[in-house]
């Protein structure tokens, strides 16, 4: 039916509703492939510390689409639409880095393996040395990395409330450049913001890419990275287009209308791949418990399955002529006992798992609560000093720093922990 009335409406040369009708067609084809998988993992909710950031980014691709579709018919609402769209954006983005924390272990467990890693990785290039200086490897290194991105998150909430506010009066113009002009003052700030922590999430993965190598780090980091900064980006050209005068009018839609409504149609059209994409990068059997992980692998290989005991497992396989097997022994704690009979390939693991997955009801409301983000931008106002050796400072009322243990003026590997952080050490 939809291509049918798209092809109606290009004769009759209405090419907003052609485009919209176009757009439906693969909106129609993309939610439910999300949903799919949105679906997989509630009714499979063995990590909630983990899969609840999964969902958040999973949800994305539905609410990028039918926002876009949306906005392609809504025209007068089109800002209003996008308003929602982008703070959700700043949502998923934060929820990445916790969610490649959360696969790590934990800021604990994650910052003690960031310790161990080359000293390099944490020094930058000239402009951002100049700015920040080089960052001590360890929760230095991490806290830099998380609150960088969450820097974009409070920025983006900030000027997209600005933006529906001048909106309303207005005093807001899409591609006009100008000392005068509102646009150009949020575009570098946002540009500069999204640059930053573009910066810092490359380099957090950089640093933890081998210890989620299991996980397939870079199909998540290429899903993240094409959804927020490639229609950031996508966006932010097509304006610059526009406002020098490439972009034209097209049938019945003038140059603005254009410049306007083309990122929304390619959003829909763009977000059909992702939507596969995600199925492959974010499976739900990533998430099930180890124990069923291993049954199912067994099954599939065309083997045996696990045997219900707790401490020992056994797998029947059968190679090109002879029947093999393979013994699994297990701890009270369900880890691998050490013993060369034990498949090498198993890895016990380092997130929390429940035995029995978690209702689905539950599962939603904590994917909708963003506690954590909202906890550490508030973090980010009330920081403290601490030194390379431990110890750490706070500022008396005549300014001066005073070592909280009666240590000597902070030298400079001085890094910054949040109050809670440093209170805790």
């Amino acid at each position: 039916v939809l291509p049918y009335f798209a092809v109606e409406a290009g004769k009759k040369g209405h090419m907003n509703q052609t485009l919209y009708w176009i757009a439906g067609c693969f909106v129609l084809i993309t939610v439910p492939i999300s949903v799919l998988g949105i679906v997989q993992h509630l009714v499979n909710w063995y990590m909630p510390q983990v899969q609840k950031f999964v969902v958040r980014i999973l949800f994305m691709v539905p609410i990028f689409s039918i926002q876009s579709w949306f906005s392609l018919f809504f025209h007068s609402a089109s800002p209003y639409l996008t308003a929602i769209r982008e703070l959700y954006e700043a949502f998923v983005l934060s929820s990445f880095v916790y969610y490649i924390i959360e696969l790590s272990g934990g800021e604990d467990q994650l910052a003690n393996k960031l310790r161990m890693k080359d000293p390099k990785l944490g020094h930058h290039g000239c402009l951002v040395r100049s700015q920040c200086g080089n960052w001590q490897m360890g929760r230095p290194f991490l806290l830099n990395c998380k609150y960088g991105v969450l820097q974009f998150v409070f920025f983006k909430i900030v000027t997209t409330i600005v933006v529906i506010i001048l909106h309303s009066q207005d005093a807001f113009h899409k591609g006009e450049w100008g000392w005068n002009s509102s646009y150009m003052y949020l575009a570098i700030i946002m540009n500069v913001s999204i640059g930053y922590a573009l910066y810092c999430l490359v380099t957090l993965y950089l640093a933890t890419k081998d210890e989620l190598k299991e996980w397939n780090p870079i199909w998540k980091f290429l899903c993240i990275k094409g959804i927020i900064f490639a229609t950031f980006w996508q966006n932010f050209l097509i304006q610059v287009l526009y406002s020098v005068g490439v972009i034209q009018g097209f049938g019945d839609w003038d140059a603005a209308m254009v410049a306007d409504g083309l990122p929304a149609f390619l959003i829909c059209i763009e977000m059909l791949g992702f939507a596969v994409l995600h199925l492959y990068a974010f499976p739900h059997t990533d998430y099930l418990h180890y124990l069923q992980r291993h049954e199912q692998s067994f099954n599939n290989n065309g083997g045996g399955s696990l045997l219900s005991s707790p401490f020992r497992g056994r797998r029947m396989g059968r190679g090109n002529d002879n029947n093999t097997e393979t013994l699994f022994l297990f701890d009270q704690d369900n880890n691998v006992v050490n013993d060369s009979s034990i498949d090498t390939e198993y890895q016990p693991p380092t997130v929390r798992q429940l035995d029995r997955p978690m209702s689905v009801s539950r599962a939603l409301v904590s994917t909708v609560n963003p506690s954590e983000t909202l906890s550490d931008i508030a973090r980010m106002g009330g920081s403290v000093v601490v030194g390379g050796d431990g110890s750490s400072a706070g500022r008396g009322g005549n300014g001066e720093r005073g070592s909280r243990r009666g240590g000597s003026p902070l030298s400079d590997g001085e890094v910054i922990f949040s109050l809670d952080q440093a209170e805790g050490i």
